[in-house]
């Protein structure tokens, strides 16, 4: 039992409500509230995007893939990330849904949030690209973009540094005006892209110039560091066809760039039948926590003690559950309706929380939040998943038919089907239907 000093767990079902929030774990509460998984879910895919990180030359570019379920924990890891590299690597770290449109990501959109930052990253030292080089690039943007610096000064507020007197290039400001107008309107989207489109070739070559100007600098004020590391998180969340359109269709365009990149990735998109590590190399999966017993012939799968116990520690180091549990039945039932999968089960303690009657959390409480998320799950289900989630439950792997490619994508991105990995080092990967999903009523009866 920590120590009153220093136990920061809630006692009250308010107070477990707000701490079990489904955003990634960042600054103090990813020292205070991570469990280290690694004994319970295979760690290779962060393991292996940190060990190329320590194999790349300094200066050396990379584009590297990093997918899993939504909610499964990536962020976390990719915080944990930045922490550990922060002193060899210059890291800046993208929330794709705060630049990018998600729904309808585009490479090019990729590009100018590169070029926002890294020029941001370099005002921020008191530094600025080679005079030349970045007269040519706002030269060109100009050109293409028909902007100039009045129009762009007058749509884009830059806040308190502006009004303390820094200029920002005007570079900057045109791709903050750009990405705002791509979030913001259909027509505006068309019209910058078939801009940009057109004179690709120079957005790319003027873009590379800026990175290894960049990185010149970078290294004259940090003689040790090897370079950039750009994380793009979120990236995850763009629907199945927008990932097959930038990872797949313009894989090239995302791994020309002249840095090193790290994407989150839908993991619905590796499932699509393309070869994704032809172009980028190795696939880091991030898999769930595995909770149960790998049984191939199995409708039921055995619970597996080990992963179970990992999600109550998971839990308890920011819930005390001997106060808030009115039993170990009833805490037990809520991390197997997890499924093994991290934000599935800090929402799930939430809505019990909201729903419990009384101060304590029982068997009851658990039953009734675990039916209002499967209606969740039930209401967006289309009927004829049913048979292809039945015959996941009992085969534990994806369908062999063409047609049910498409269904499994969706599955995956909506986390309906879960991933899971068995052995030290992914000796086998399996499927299992999530387990709210396996109460539907539909799916019961063709089971």
């Amino acid at each position: 039992m920590a120590s009153r000093a220093t136990d920061y767990r809630a006692k009250t079902l308010k107070q477990a409500f707000r701490l079990c929030n489904l955003g990634a774990l960042t600054g103090v509460a990813l020292n205070r509230y991570r469990v280290d998984l690694s004994a319970v879910r295979n760690e290779a895919a962060i393991d292996s995007v940190s060990r190329e990180l320590d194999f790349l030359d300094p200066g050396e570019p990379a584009a590297i893939l990093f997918t899993g379920h939504r909610g499964c924990g990536k962020s976390t890891e990719l915080r944990r990330l930045e922490q550990q590299w922060q002193l060899n690597y210059e890291v800046i770290y993208v929330r794709a849904t705060d630049e990018l449109d998600i729904n309808d990501a585009d490479y090019k959109d990729i590009y100018l949030v590169i070029i926002k930052y890294i020029t941001q990253a370099l005002h921020s030292w008191g530094l600025s690209p080679n005079a030349k080089l970045l007269k040519a690039f706002e030269d060109w943007f100009k050109e293409i973009t028909g902007e100039s610096e009045e129009s762009v000064t007058k749509s884009v507020s830059l806040g308190a540094e502006a009004e303390a007197g820094q200029q920002f290039p005007f570079i900057f400001k045109l791709a903050v005006k750009l990405l705002s107008e791509i979030k913001g309107s259909d027509s505006y989207k068309r019209t910058v892209r078939e801009n940009l489109q057109q004179g690709f070739s120079r957005l790319r070559d003027n873009t590379n110039a800026l990175l290894k100007d960049a990185y010149s600098q970078l290294t004259t004020k940090k003689p040790n560091c090897k370079g950039f590391l750009l994380i793009f998180d979120n990236l995850d969340r763009v629907p199945p066809q927008v990932g097959e359109h930038l990872f797949l269709k313009y894989a090239n365009q995302l791994r020309e760039l002249q840095t090193v990149l790290v994407y989150t990735v839908p993991i619905s998109v590796i499932y699509s039948g393309g070869n994704y590590s032809n172009a980028f190399g190795n696939l880091n999966v991030m898999p769930m926590v595995n909770i149960y017993q790998y049984d191939p012939d199995a409708m039921e799968l055995v619970y597996r003690d080990t992963g179970l116990t990992a999600l109550v520690e998971l839990l308890a180091k920011r819930v005390d559950v001997e106060t808030l549990f009115a039993s170990r039945e009833a805490l037990m039932a809520l991390v197997k309706l997890s499924g093994g999968h991290v934000r599935q089960l800090m929402q799930l303690m939430r809505q019990t929380c909201l729903l419990a009657r009384g101060p304590q959390i029982t068997v009851e409480d658990v039953t009734r939040a675990a039916a209002k998320e499967k209606n969740n799950f039930e209401r967006f289900i289309p009927r004829e998943h049913y048979p292809v989630l039945a015959q996941v439950c009992r085969t534990k792997a994806m369908p062999a038919e063409p047609e049910a490619e498409a269904m499994m994508q969706s599955m995956l991105f909506n986390i309906t089907v879960l991933e899971y990995e068995e052995g030290d080092d992914t000796t086998r990967r399996w499927l299992y239907v999530n387990p709210l999903v396996r109460q539907i009523d539909a799916l019961q009866q063709l089971l």
